[in-house]
């Protein structure tokens, strides 16, 4: 009984709803077919005539219990139209289950490969720290559907790399010499850090040199991660710096 219970709940609900559908029309269409046949055989008497199996009488004894005969037809042809669309409809659920459980899954993969790219990234760059990363908050923002299954960049990651190619034009504009209010890294390193913390990434004030060490293999991080999980120019690589 225990493992007739497990064996139950095992079962998607769809498809327990849809077998007690079935089960409640079969079971209410033929128990009504057999109180016609009683009350036929009682209405007619035909408990009281003698019993035989050829063709007459067999015919004779349908000819009387026709309708019970139709309605217990009638339930059968109703439950397995009920069971053709219900079986569709069972087969489209788990069809979607199927798809989001494999979307998850592919999402829980590619996050990981993405996190340990990013930790082996980090470990060849000493300017950098694992701890300025926030990594789940960063693949979020690159990959935003990839929890229904899509690992395509988003637009939002497409934006924010294109403002630190602004952000780098207009620090190299104003490196030029003559340019009005000249280059201050300090206000180049502000605009920078703000920037950052868009996808989750904590950049510190530093001195001069130290920030731009920094800097330089930040955005080389920024261009690896593009060259390895995004497809061949779909983002922008981030423009050289000549304000160093």
């Amino acid at each position: 009984m225990n493992s007739f219970k497990n064996v139950l709940h095992n079962q998607p609900r769809s498809l327990l709803v849809l077998g007690g559908t079935l089960a409640l029309i079969l079971i209410v269409g033929i128990g009504f077919a057999v109180v016609i046949v009683i009350l036929t055989i009682f209405d007619k008497e035909l408990y009281l005539q003698d019993i035989c199996f050829n063709s007459e009488c067999v015919g004779r004894f349908f000819g009387y219990i026709g309708s019970a005969t139709s309605t217990a037809k009638a339930a059968i042809d109703f439950g397995v139209a009920i069971a053709t669309m219900g079986g569709i409809f069972v087969a489209l659920l788990s069809y979607f289950n199927s798809s989001s459980n494999a979307a998850l899954t592919n999402h829980i993969e590619h996050l990981k490969v993405f996190t340990e790219y990013i930790e082996a990234e980090l470990d060849k760059r000493d300017r950098l720290s694992r701890s300025h990363f926030d990594i789940l908050f960063l693949y979020g923002k690159i990959f935003s559907l990839s929890r229904v299954g899509k690992t395509t960049v988003s637009n939002d990651y497409n934006a924010f790399l294109n403002r630190v190619n602004e952000i780098i034009d207009e620090s190299n504009e104003r490196c030029s010499i003559g340019t009005p209010g000249g280059f201050s890294y300090k206000e180049h390193q502000r605009r920078v850090r703000d920037h950052m913390t868009g996808v989750g990434i904590t950049i510190y004030t530093a001195p001069r040199n130290d920030y731009f060490e920094m800097e330089k293999q930040l955005f080389s991080l920024l261009d690896r991660i593009s060259h390895s999980f995004c497809s061949g120019g779909e983002l922008t690589k981030i423009h050289n710096q000549r304000y160093y």
